[in-house]
């Protein structure tokens, strides 16, 4: 048997999971059916709905930026600098100011900032579907090792093959998590120097590390390995060709989806679009501002009324709307960036690294699970 990381087994992990949520207030009653079928709400997705409320909530308010406010208050001072400025100092009278021109402008550039917002969500939601399609291919690849088996080659001696083939479960399992540990510090916008202690392997961990820290696509290298492992196992007879064309053809579909989760990296962002609705927003903002204060000329004439007050009010809101419309829909220029503020990668992780050590056949639990939980979170500390 392989020696022990101090990584914690199945058994241990899915105790520190229930205890998990026992402490964090899930609801773990158990409800009895007509059938006598017994059932609980699923506390895996309760955990994961709850951190991605958790994520969502945080970023309510993300688009009242500095920026944002900044225009606010400019746009307000310049409403209040106009009226004064027409009442006191050019002494202009019954000014009668057509808003046609305003609303229709105002319109078309409400409909361009939410058509961006839109494109962007959009994007982000493609981005969101490729890291579950992503954990789902690993789930499947776990799955399908099951196949491997010394059973195959029992004649050629049973100890060695058993070993040999424990260790491929290990490997396989070990290099599935570290391909997704490498997916996700893409999407972050990372790159891996040194990996996590419970992930280098027990035999050429340096210069693993070495090459995963110089490459440019660390997930492809570890996919790479993981084909060199299948083939290992195909020369052995342990596994047939037509298993091992099954998992390379899994292994494929894994690729395809880190190239196309990779590639809104480097997807050019509407740079015309968005120069062109910046540019407009400041335009119709700022000359909105004299025309508020005319507004209020007209039908008060009186800088003591209260429509004054009302007058700086509706154009701070009316700038935090339009500015702020603009800040919601830069998603589009960083879609990944809008997904690891939304979904719970991390929980994720930890939740893959539990299912992979469950879905490969180890009858004696040699596989550990590499990404635990911290202790924190296992105490009810998330």
């Amino acid at each position: 048997s392989r020696p022990s990381l101090g990584l914690p087994r199945r058994h241990s992990s899915a105790t520190a999971s229930v205890a998990l949520r026992i402490s964090s207030g899930m609801d773990t009653t158990t409800t009895t059916l007509l059938d006598g079928t017994s059932v609980l709400a699923d506390p895996d997705l309760q955990e994961h709905t709850a951190k991605a409320g958790s994520l969502a909530v945080r970023g309510f308010f993300k688009w009242v930026t500095f920026e944002v406010l900044g225009h606010a208050v400019l746009a307000t001072l310049c409403t209040g600098t106009s009226y004064v400025l027409f009442q006191y100092i050019l002494n202009v009278e019954n000014i009668n100011v057509n808003l046609l021109p305003h609303v229709l402008i105002g319109m078309v550039l409400g409909v361009i900032l939410v058509a961006r917002i839109v494109n962007g969500s959009q994007q982000a939601t493609s981005a969101a579907g490729s890291v579950i399609a992503f954990a789902s291919t690993l789930r499947t690849v776990a799955m399908l090792s099951c196949n491997v088996s010394e059973t195959l080659t029992i004649n050629a001696g049973a100890d060695h093959e058993k070993k040999a083939t424990t260790k491929f479960r290990y490997e396989l399992v070990r290099l599935l998590n570290l391909s997704f540990y490498c997916y996700t510090l893409m999407l972050k916008g990372l790159k891996l120097v040194t990996p996590p202690a419970s992930l280098i392997p027990l035999e050429g961990g340096v210069m693993e590390a070495e090459v995963l820290s110089v490459v440019s696509c660390p997930t492809a290298m570890v996919c790479k390995w993981i084909t060199s492992l299948l083939e290992e196992q195909r020369q052995a007879a342990r596994i047939t060709d037509q298993q091992v064309s099954v998992m390379t053809t899994e292994l494929i579909k894994l690729m395809k989806v880190y190239q196309d989760t990779h590639g809104l990296q480097f997807t050019p962002m509407p740079a015309m679009l968005n120069g062109f609705s910046y540019f407009f927003v400041v335009v119709w903002v700022y000359s909105m501002a004299p025309v508020i204060a005319m507004m209020e000329m007209h039908d008060n004439g009186d800088l003591n009324n209260e429509g004054f007050g009302l007058g700086l009010a509706f154009s701070f809101f009316l700038a935090l709307f339009y500015f702020g419309l603009y800040e919601a829909g830069k998603i589009i220029e960083q879609p990944l960036a809008g997904v690891v503020d939304l979904l719970p990668i991390d929980e994720m992780g930890h939740t893959l690294s539990d299912d992979l050590s469950n879905l490969v056949d180890d009858p004696n639990d040699e596989v550990p699970v590499f990404l635990p939980r911290p202790p924190d979170a296992r105490n009810g500390k998330i």
